[in-house]
C-alpha cells in the first residue's frame, strides 16, 4: 500500500506572506475593496507581490493586474511636494524657515506669508482642512490671493490639523521658485531618475485601460481624471501640491526603495541624505498634538497603517481613493497598498484593513514587537530635536514661529475660528476635508 504524501511544510516567511494574502483575498470577498494590489519589500527590492479581486465593478468588472493605475491621492504630498522642497532646501534653493511671501507674491503683508514653510509641511500652520471651492474658480493668483484672506483655525505651531491647503501653498512657492509647473519638476527630479514609466500626473489615453476607476461625477466614471475636486478645477487643471498624481504598487515600491536606501536606489542618488532625513524624523512642533516629517506621518490620528509590528519610528501616508504607503527602516521594510475601495459608491472606513494588512506584512518581512528603530547609514532618527546637525538654525526656527504667532494673534483670549463652510451634512464634509480624514475602528 503506497504512504500518503507528506504535506510540504512552509517556512516561516512564506506562511507569513500566505497570511496576508489570505487577509486581502478576504477582505476583497467581504466588500472592503473592489481590489487590492499590495508590494511588500526591503530596500533591495520588493519581497512579495499580490493582486486580487477587480479593478472595475461597473460598467463592467474588470480583472484587478499588478500593474494597474490608481489614482494616488494624497500619496502626492509625500512622493512629490514635500521631496522637492526638502530637496531643494538641502540644496540651499530655498530654506524651510522661508515665509510663504518670500516667494508668494499674493500673500505679502498677510498673515499667511509670513507663516514658515515647514508649518505647511508638517500641518501645523493653523489652516482650515479645505478652503472653499469658489476659490479655485479664477486662475492661480486669484486663488493665493484667496487662500492668504483665509482665517485660521489656530494659531500657527500650536496644532496639528490635516490639511491640503498648505500644500496648495506650497506647490505655488515650488513653481515660482524654479518657474516651472510641478508636474515638470516632479518628471525631472523624481520621475525620470527613478526610472517611472507609469507614475505621473494624470494618465495617458493608451493606459485607461489599466487605471482603477473611482466614482462616477455627472454621470461619467472618473478614470483617469483624478478624483479630488480641487485637483479638476480651472486654477489647478489636474496638477496640484496635495493631489494629481497617477502610478502602479510596483513603482510606489521603488520610491520606498529610495527612501529606504536614504536617497539612492540602484546606484543613482535622487534625494539627498538631508532630504531624506527631514522626511524621515519628526519637524513637527512641540505640543502640536502629532509627529509629521516634511510629507509623512509618524504618530497622529492617521497612523493606523502602521499596524502593531512595524516600529513607533516608521512612517508613511494615506490617500482617500484607498491607497497607502508605509515605511520602517527599522527592519529595512515598507507595505504599498494600492484599493479602489471608493469604487462604485464612496469612501469607506479602511483602518482596520490597513491595520491589519500592515501587522501581516511586517511579521512577513521580519519586524519583531518592541523592536526600536536601527541606526541607518542614511535615515538617522532625531534623538535630540536641538540637534544642529538637522537644522539649519534652531533658534531661527523658534524666532520665525514666534514671530508669526506673535504677530498674527496678539495677546487676547484666544479662540478658534470657525471657517466659511456648511457642516450640515456630514459625508459632503467628510469628501470635503479630503485625504485620509480620521475615521473611527482603529484595530491591528
Amino acid at each position: 500500500m503506497p504512504k500518503p504524501k507528506r504535506r510540504k511544510r512552509l517556512r516561516p516567511r512564506a506562511a507569513a506572506w500566505n497570511a496576508l494574502d489570505a487577509f486581502l483575498r478576504e477582505a476583497v470577498r467581504s466588500g472592503v475593496a473592489p481590489g487590492v494590489v499590495a508590494c511588500a519589500g526591503t530596500s533591495q527590492g520588493a519581497a512579495h507581490r499580490i493582486a486580487c479581486g477587480s479593478r472595475a465593478l461597473l460598467p463592467r468588472r474588470e480583472r484587478m493586474t499588478l500593474d494597474t493605475i490608481f489614482d494616488l491621492a494624497s500619496l502626492t504630498k509625500p512622493m512629490v511636494t514635500a521631496p522637492l522642497v526638502a530637496e531643494a532646501a538641502a540644496r540651499g534653493e530655498l530654506s524651510p524657515d522661508d515665509p510663504v511671501s518670500r516667494w508668494v507674491e499674493e500673500t505679502r503683508g498677510t498673515r499667511v506669508g509670513r507663516l514658515p514653510l515647514r508649518l505647511l509641511l508638517t500641518h501645523t500652520a493653523g489652516f482650515v482642512p479645505d478652503n472653499p471651492m469658489e476659490d479655485y474658480r479664477g486662475g492661480k493668483s486669484r486663488l493665493y490671493a484667496a487662500i492668504a484672506r483665509e482665517p485660521f483655525q489656530a494659531k500657527p505651531g500650536t496644532k496639528f490639523i490635516y490639511t491640503d491647503v498648505g500644500y496648495v501653498l506650497l506647490q505655488a512657492v515650488l513653481e515660482r521658485r524654479f518657474g516651472r509647473r510641478l508636474d515638470r519638476l516632479a518628471e525631472a527630479r523624481i520621475f525620470a531618475p527613478l526610472g517611472f514609466r507609469d507614475t505621473r500626473f494624470g494618465t495617458k489615453p493608451r493606459d485607461r485601460r489599466r487605471v482603477a476607476p473611482t466614482e462616477r461625477v455627472r454621470g461619467r466614471w472618473l478614470r483617469g481624471t483624478v478624483h479630488d475636486p480641487r485637483t479638476r478645477t480651472k486654477a489647478l487643471a489636474g496638477v496640484a501640491g496635495h493631489a494629481g498624481v497617477f502610478g502602479t504598487a510596483g513603482e510606489v515600491a521603488r520610491f520606498a526603495e529610495m527612501i529606504l536606501g536614504g536617497g539612492a536606489r540602484g546606484g543613482r542618488r535622487v534625494l539627498s541624505s538631508r532630504a531624506v532625513r527631514w522626511m524621515a524624523s519628526d519637524q513637527a512642533p512641540r505640543g502640536a498634538g502629532a509627529k509629521r516629517s516634511f510629507g509623512f506621518d509618524i504618530e497622529s490620528p492617521y497612523s493606523a497603517p502602521r499596524g502593531s509590528l512595524f516600529s513607533r519610528r516608521s512612517f508613511g501616508h494615506s490617500g482617500w481613493t484607498g491607497v497607502s504607503l508605509w515605511i520602517d527602516p527599522a527592519c529595512d521594510g515598507y507595505l504599498v497598498l494600492l484599493t479602489n475601495s471608493i469604487h462604485p459608491d464612496g469612501h469607506k472606513d479602511l483602518k482596520p484593513f490597513r491595520a491589519r494588512a500592515a501587522t501581516l506584512a511586517a511579521r512577513a518581512l521580519g519586524a519583531r514587537p518592541g523592536r526600536r528603530a536601527l541606526p541607518h547609514p542614511e535615515i538617522e532618527a532625531e534623538e535630540n530635536r536641538d540637534d544642529p546637525r538637522l537644522s539649519d538654525d534652531r533658534g531661527a526656527v523658534v524666532l520665525a514661529l514666534a514671530q508669526a504667532i506673535v504677530t498674527e494673534f496678539p495677546a487676547k483670549p484666544s479662540a478658534v475660528v470657525a471657517h466659511r463652510h456648511s457642516h450640515s451634512d456630514p459625508a459632503a464634509e467628510r469628501r470635503r476635508r479630503g485625504a485620509d480624514a480620521p475615521e473611527s475602528g482603529v484595530v491591528a
